[in-house]
C-alpha cells in the first residue's frame, strides 16, 4: 500500500507545470532526434547533459527520461516511412513496416507502431516501479560470459529473420562481422583489416553502414526503376486501430513486451538485441512466418513492443545497483552523479521522492508518446507526397549529413556512399542486407564480451558452459539454430531422395 502512496505522490510532482513541460520537451526532442538518421537520441541526451546542471536532480531525470522514451520510438518513424532506421533498434521495423508503406498502409503501420511502443514502454515502466529490487538481483548475477551469451543469441536469431536461405544469411552475417572488425583491436590496441589505410583505424561505424545500405541503396533502387511508386499519395491520418485489430495482435505485443523486459534488465544488451530477438522468435511462432518481410503486422508489432520495453527495464540496474543498462542510462547515471546523487540500494531509502517521481514520469512519458509520435509522424509523412526524384534528393542530403554527423569525419561520408552502391547491388541480386548490418552492430559487442570473459577467467573456454545463466542462454541459442535450420535440411534431404528415385 505504501508503494501506491509513494507512486501517487511522485505522479503529483511529475504533473507540476514545470516538470511536465520539461518532460514533454524532452519527449519531443527524443522523438525528433530518433527519427533523424545519424542524429540519434543518445547524442541528443549527451548534448542535453550540460544543460541539466542548471536543473534540480529531479527535473534533470524527468527531462532526460522524456528524451529516452521518445527517442527509442522515434527511429521507427523514418524506418516505416522511408526505410531509413533512425536508430539501430528500429532496423527490424523496416522489414515489415516499409512494405506496408509501399502498399499504401503507412497510416496503419505508424499507428500500430505507436500503439505497440506505448504498450511495451508502459509495461516496462510498471516493471520498473513494482519489480526493481528482485530484478536487480538477477542483473547482479550477470557477468561478461552472460553478456556474450545474450549477444550471441541476438546474432544467431538472424537465421530466422532473413528472407533468403539460412546459409546465405550466415554468409551475409559473417561479412558484417568482418566489417565490424575493421579498426583497432579493443583488447590489444593493434590495427587490423585496415590494409595500411590510416582512416580505417577508427573503424567502420554501424550507423554509417546502416544509412548507406538502407537509405542510399533504397534511393538508387527507386531511381533505377522505370515506374516510380509514390508510396503515400495523400495526407496520412493516424487513428487508433479498432479493438478487434488490437486484440488480434495481442500475442505478438505480449511476447515482444516480455522479451524486451527480460533483455532490457541485462546491462549492455539494449534495445537492438531485444528487437532483433523478438522479431526472430515471432517469425518462428507466427502462422504467417513465411510472409514476414512482406508487410505482416505481427512482424512490426513484436519488435516495436520489445525495444520500448527495454527502456524501463534498463533503468532497474541503474537505480538499484548503479550499473547503467544502456548508453542512454549511462548518460542518466552521469546526470545523477553530476548532481551529487549516488544510485544504489540506499537511493530508495534516502531519495524516495526522486525515485518515485522518475517512475511516474516514465509512465507519463510513454502515455504522452502517443501524441508526440503522431505529430512527428505526420510531419515525416508529408515527405511521401513529393515526387520520387525530389524525395530521393532529400534522402541523399539527409543521409550525407547524418553520416558526417556521426563522428564529424568526411571519411564516413565516403564509406556511406560506398555502402549505398553495395546496398543497391544486394537488393538487385536479392542478397540479404539485414544480417550484414546486424553483424556490424552485434559482432564487435560479442567479440568484446568474449575476449573480456577469457581475460577475466584465465582463458578458460568452459566458463561459458559452467555458469548456469550463460549455459542456459547458449542452450536456447543452439535450439534456435536447430529450429531454424532443420526445416531447410529436411527439405534438401527430401529433394535429394526424390531426385535419386527419379533417376532410377
Amino acid at each position: 500500500m505504501e508503494l501506491f502512496v509513494q507512486l501517487f505522490h511522485g505522479l503529483l510532482v511529475a504533473l507540476e507545470p514545470f516538470n511536465l513541460a520539461m518532460m514533454l520537451s524532452g519527449l519531443a526532442v527524443g522523438v525528433i532526434a530518433g527519427a533523424l538518421p545519424g542524429i540519434s537520441f543518445v547524442n541528443a541526451m549527451a548534448m542535453a547533459l550540460p544543460f541539466t546542471y542548471l536543473m534540480t536532480p529531479l527535473t534533470a531525470m524527468v527531462f532526460l527520461g522524456g528524451i529516452y522514451a521518445g527517442g527509442v520510438f522515434g527511429g521507427s518513424i523514418s524506418a516505416i516511412l522511408i526505410n531509413i532506421p533512425g536508430t539501430p533498434a528500429s532496423l527490424p521495423s523496416c522489414w515489415d513496416g516499409y512494405p506496408m508503406t509501399k502498399r499504401g498502409e503507412a497510416a496503419k503501420a505508424l499507428t500500430l507502431a505507436i500503439a505497440a511502443s506505448a504498450t511495451g514502454g508502459l509495461a516496462s515502466a510498471l516493471l520498473l516501479t513494482f519489480g526493481a529490487p528482485p530484478f536487480a538481483k538477477l542483473a547482479l548475477a550477470f557477468d561478461q560470459p552472460e553478456f556474450f551469451a545474450a549477444t550471441f543469441l541476438g546474432l544467431v536469431s538472424i537465421i530466422a529473420i532473413a528472407k533468403a536461405t539460412p546459409w546465405i544469411s550466415l554468409v551475409s552475417l559473417f561479412c558484417g562481422i568482418v566489417i565490424g572488425s575493421v579498426g583497432v583491436d579493443p583488447l590489444y590496441g593493434l590495427p587490423r583489416l585496415t590494409f595500411g589505410v590510416g582512416a580505417l583505424q577508427n573503424g567502420i561505424n554501424f550507423v554509417v553502414v546502416m544509412i548507406g545500405l538502407f537509405a542510399l541503396g533504397e534511393v538508387l533502387e527507386m531511381l533505377g526503376q522505370a515506374k516510380h511508386s509514390q508510396g503515400v499519395t495523400g495526407k496520412v491520418k493516424l487513428s487508433m486501430p479498432s479493438w478487434r485489430d488490437l486484440w488480434a495482435l495481442k500475442g505478438p505485443a505480449a511476447r515482444g513486451t516480455a522479451l524486451g523486459c527480460m533483455i532490457g534488465v541485462i546491462p549492455g544488451a539494449g534495445a537492438t538485441v531485444g528487437a532483433v530477438i523478438a522479431y526472430g522468435i515471432e517469425k518462428q511462432v507466427s502462422p504467417r512466418g513465411a510472409d514476414f518481410g512482406k508487410g505482416v503486422e505481427a512482424g512490426l508489432v513484436a519488435p516495436e513492443a520489445a525495444k520500448n520495453a527495454t527502456t524501463g527495464a534498463a533503468m532497474i540496474p541503474l537505480l538499484t545497483l548503479g550499473i547503467p543498462g544502456s548508453a542512454a542510462t549511462a548518460i542518466m547515471l552521469a546526470a545523477l552523479v553530476l548532481h551529487g546523487v549516488t544510485p544504489g540500494p540506499l537511493l530508495f531509502a534516502t531519495q524516495t521522492d526522486l525515485v518515485y517521481t522518475i517512475f511516474a514520469s516514465l509512465l507519463l512519458a510513454n502515455l504522452c508518446m502517443i501524441g508526440a509520435g503522431a505529430l512527428v509522424a505526420r510531419g515525416f509523412a508529408s515527405l511521401m507526397k513529393v515526387p520520387p526524384t525530389v524525395l530521393g534528393a532529400f534522402i541523399v542530403v539527409l543521409s550525407v549529413v547524418g553520416a558526417f554527423g556521426v563522428r564529424n569525419n568526411i571519411v564516413d561520408v565516403y564509406i556511406c556512399l560506398s555502402f549505398g552502391v553495395i546496398g543497391y547491388l544486394m537488393k538487385r541480386y536479392e542478397f540479404p542486407s539485414a544480417p550484414l548490418v546486424l553483424g556490424v552492430i552485434l559482432g564487435p559487442l560479442a567479440e568484446r564480451y568474449f575476449m573480456t570473459s577469457l581475460a577475466n577467467y584465465d582463458n578458460e573456454l568452459t566458463i561459458f558452459f559452467t555458469r548456469p545463466i550463460s549455459a542456459t542462454i547458449l542452450g536456447f541459442a543452439s535450439l534456435f539454430v536447430i529450429w531454424a535450420l532443420v526445416p531447410d535440411m529436411k527439405g534438401k534431404v527430401l529433394r535429394l531422395f526424390s531426385s535419386a528415385s527419379r533417376k532410377r
